[in-house]
């Protein structure tokens, strides 16, 4: 599977203390982040720097959930952040599920 056929994971990701102190580093920290995930076959498609409960929000594109939960074990254990990850659908990918569902006729 390649691009628009990969699933897609949303990230919600919170600084650790180690993350907090090297701040000004994040954005270096995310381009290094996305050269792992590259490794894994996985593609950062969005990231952004959010206020309030989370620190940054990102959708990735991988291959598999195997190599979701590679990618994401690989950029937690560096001791900057942690994720809480979410698999996402788009709306023909939810049509498609939909259309599993029996007739409630």
């Amino acid at each position: 599977m390649e691009g628009e056929g990969m699933p897609r994971y949303v990230l919600l990701v919170d600084w650790t203390e180690k993350g907090v102190q090297a701040v000004d580093r994040t954005v270096e920290r995310l381009e290094q982040g996305a050269e792992v995930g590259e490794s894994y076959g996985c593609k950062l498609e969005h990231v952004w720097w959010t206020q309030g409960d989370h620190d940054m929000v990102s959708v990735v594109q991988a291959p598999d959930e195997e190599a979701m939960v590679a990618y994401t074990l690989a950029i937690s254990r560096l001791g900057n952040l942690r994720t809480k990850t979410l698999r996402a659908w788009n709306g023909d990918e939810m049509r498609a599920i939909l259309s599993r569902l029996p007739s409630t006729d």
